[in-house]
C-alpha cells in the first residue's frame, strides 16, 4: 500500500502552532495568481545555473505501506554546494522580518534533504527568497545544512506523521474489506438498478452522467451505493455530495448511515458555514475575541485524533462536542476532518465558489481522484450567477466620490467617471423588475395562456 502526502501538507500538519488571527491582512482575491507571477518572474531572473520546478520525492518504507513525500522545489542552484530555493511571494514589511517563516523554511529543508538523499550531497544550502507582492523588492535568507543533520530533522518529521499514516493504512484496509462485502441494502426498485449501473459505469469511463427521474425513486442511494462501490475498487479516493439545501444534505448523510449500518465502514464529514457551527455570537476569529481561536493549532492535532479514532460520522453535532471538548475552532475543525474522511457532503460553493473552495484539495499543484455527486445540479446556474459575478451600485461611487473629495482630487475624478458610465446601464434597468424563480415560472405560464388564447381567438377556434 502506498499512503501519499505532499511536502506542503506535511509540514503544515506536523509544525502548525499559535492561533487563529483574522486581524492580520488578508491577502487578496488574486494573491495566488500574483504568487504564480512572482515566482515565474525570480526564476527568469536566474542564470543557467538554475533549474526551475525541480519534481522531488521520497519513500519511506515501512512494514505495512510506503509513505511517499512528494513536491517541487521552487529551484535547485547548481554550485559547489547545492542551494535549494524556496521562493515565498508577501504582502509583510520585508525590512521586519526577523527570518523565515518557519513552515516555509520546513519545506525547503524538506526538498533539501530529498536532493541531498538522491545525489548523496553532504552538505546542502537553503535559501528563503521572500518578495513583496506589491513592490517586487527582495529579502534572502540563507543557512547551510549537513545531510546529516537534514536527515535526522526529516526523519523526525515523518516519525511524528507515522501515527497519522498508521490509522490511514489500516483504516484503508478495512474500509475495502467492508465495501467488497456490501449489498444494496433493498430490492430494487423499477429502474432503480439500471440508474445504478449507469453510475457506476461513467465512473469507470471517467464520463458525466445527467440524471432526471421523478422524486421516490431512490436517486441518493442509487448514485452513492456505485459511487462507494468504485472508491473501494480503487477508482476514486473521495466522494464529494453536493447540494444547496440542508434537508437533502440531511438525506445523503441519513444513506451513507444507512450503509454503514448494514456494514460499511465509511469516514464522512458534514460541512457547516462558519456562522452557523461558530461558538461565539460575533464570528470574530483572533485571540482577543474567541478563546477556541486562542491557541487553537497547538490542540487542533490531538483533537483530531481523538475524534477520528473514536467516530466515522462528523456530523455538527459530533465536531462541535469535540471542538468544546478540546476548545478549538469548530468550523476549522470540520475543515481538518475532510482530509481524512472518505465521503464530505456540503453545499456547492466549497467545489466551485472561487472565493470559499476547498483549497486542501483543488489549489494548484494539488492532485487527487475524486467523485461529484451533484444535487439539484440545475441550482448550479443561478449558483453560478452569484459566485462568478459582481455587484456594484452607482449610489455607492457617489458616497465614496463625497468622502474622498477633500482628500485625493484624482481619485474623486476616477469615482466620477465610474458613476457616469454606470448611468446609462441604471437607465437600461429602469423599469425591470427581480422575480423569484417561482414567480418568474408563473409569469412565463400566463404569457402563455395569453398567447395560447391569441392564437385560438385568430383562428376561431374554442379553448
Amino acid at each position: 500500500m502506498e499512503i501519499r502526502i505532499s511536502v506542503r501538507n506535511l509540514v503544515e500538519f506536523i509544525l502548525r502552532s499559535g492561533s487563529i488571527d483574522n486581524r492580520k491582512k488578508a491577502a487578496p482575491d488574486n494573491a495566488m495568481a500574483e504568487g504564480g507571477r512572482i515566482h515565474r518572474m525570480i526564476q527568469r531572473r536566474m542564470g543557467s545555473e538554475y533549474q526551475a520546478e525541480v519534481v522531488m520525492r521520497y519513500v519511506w518504507n515501512t512494514p505495512s505501506y510506503d509513505l511517499i513525500v512528494e513536491g517541487r522545489a521552487d529551484g535547485v542552484i547548481n554550485g559547489e554546494t547545492v542551494t535549494i530555493d524556496e521562493i515565498k511571494g508577501t504582502y509583510r514589511d520585508l525590512e521586519k522580518m526577523k527570518g523565515p517563516v518557519d513552515v516555509h523554511l520546513a519545506q525547503a529543508k524538506c526538498y533539501a534533504f530529498m536532493y541531498a538523499a538522491d545525489h548523496d550531497s553532504a552538505q546542502m544550502k537553503v535559501r528563503m527568497t521572500y518578495c513583496n507582492m506589491e513592490t517586487e523588492e527582495l529579502r534572502y535568507f540563507v543557512s547551510t545544512h549537513s545531510r546529516a543533520e537534514l536527515e535526522e530533522w526529516f526523519i523526525g518529521i515523518l516519525e511524528e506523521y507515522k501515527k497519522w499514516a498508521d490509522f490511514s493504512s489500516e483504516w484503508q484496509e478495512a474500509r475495502t474489506a467492508s465495501i467488497r462485502q456490501l449489498a444494496f441494502p433493498f430490492p430494487y426498485r423499477e429502474g432503480q438498478k439500471e440508474l445504478a449501473t449507469y453510475v457506476y459505469q461513467s465512473i469507470v469511463h471517467k464520463r458525466k452522467l445527467f440524471i432526471e427521474a421523478p422524486t421516490g425513486v431512490g436517486k441518493t442511494l442509487s448514485t452513492i451505493f456505485p459511487a462507494v462501490k468504485a472508491l473501494g475498487e480503487g477508482k476514486a479516493e473521495r466522494i464529494f455530495y453536493l447540494t444547496a439545501k440542508t434537508i437533502t444534505r440531511t438525506v445523503a448523510d441519513n444513506t451513507f448511515q444507512l450503509l454503514r449500518d448494514k456494514g460499511l465502514r465509511f469516514k464522512t464529514v458534514i460541512l457547516t458555514a462558519k456562522e452557523k457551527i461558530c461558538f461565539m455570537e460575533e464570528t470574530e476569529c483572533n485571540p482577543g475575541a474567541c478563546p477556541y481561536a486562542d491557541g487553537h493549532y497547538d490542540r487542533i492535532n490531538e483533537a483530531i485524533y481523538d475524534l477520528l479514532t473514536h467516530e466515522d460520522h462528523y456530523n455538527r453535532e459530533m465536531v462541535e462536542t469535540y471542538a468544546r471538548k478540546y476548545k478549538v475552532c469548530p468550523f476549522e475543525m470540520s475543515l481538518d476532518m475532510s482530509l481524512f474522511s472518505d465521503g464530505i457532503i456540503c453545499d456547492y460553493n466549497y467545489v466551485f465558489d472561487p472565493h470559499v473552495y476547498l483549497k486542501r484539495f483543488f489549489s494548484d499543484g494539488v492532485q487527487g481522484q475524486y467523485l461529484f455527486l451533484i444535487d439539484e445540479a440545475h441550482n448550479l446556474v443561478e449558483r453560478g450567477r452569484e459566485m462568478y459575478s459582481a455587484v456594484l451600485v452607482k449610489e455607492d461611487f457617489l458616497a465614496l466620490k463625497k468622502i474622498v473629495k477633500e482628500y485625493d482630487s484624482k481619485m474623486e475624478h476616477q469615482l466620477d467617471k465610474c458613476s457616469r458610465e454606470l448611468l446609462p446601464l441604471k437607465r437600461e434597468c429602469e423599469g425591470c423588475q427581480v422575480v423569484s424563480s417561482i414567480d418568474s415560472f408563473v409569469l412565463a405560464v400566463e404569457r402563455l395562456s395569453e398567447t395560447m388564447e391569441k392564437y385560438l381567438e385568430d383562428h376561431d377556434e374554442s379553448p
